[in-house]
């Protein structure tokens, strides 16, 4: 009888999916999703973050990454854009 209650307590399958996508959308957003993917690591980093502290995921590890990945590319981005901007404004005008 024991051996049926901790067989039906273990058998959820872990929820990785959040730590993966995290990950994936990291890595695209240094490649090919400029603005959308660093904001979809740091918001599925998040969540399976929150899910591997509840035990319902085992790839913390990935989350993680994909979370760092996200707030460094998204960094990245925003400093480009201002650096942009910045020649716009000041390197635009010629002495005259």
């Amino acid at each position: 009888m024991s051996d049926h209650q901790n067989s039906s307590a273990s058998s959820q399958a872990p929820q990785n999916g959040m730590g993966t996508a995290a990950l994936i959308m990291g890595i695209l957003g240094f490649l090919c999703l400029p603005l959308v993917g660093p904001i979809l690591a740091i918001v599925f980093g998040r969540i399976g973050l929150k899910r591997a502290a509840m035990g319902q995921a085992t790839n913390a590890g990935a989350a993680k990454a994909g979370y760092i990945l996200g707030i460094i590319g998204l960094a990245i981005q925003v400093i480009a854009l201002i650096v942009v901007i910045l020649i716009g404004i000041f390197g635009s005008s010629t002495p005259a």
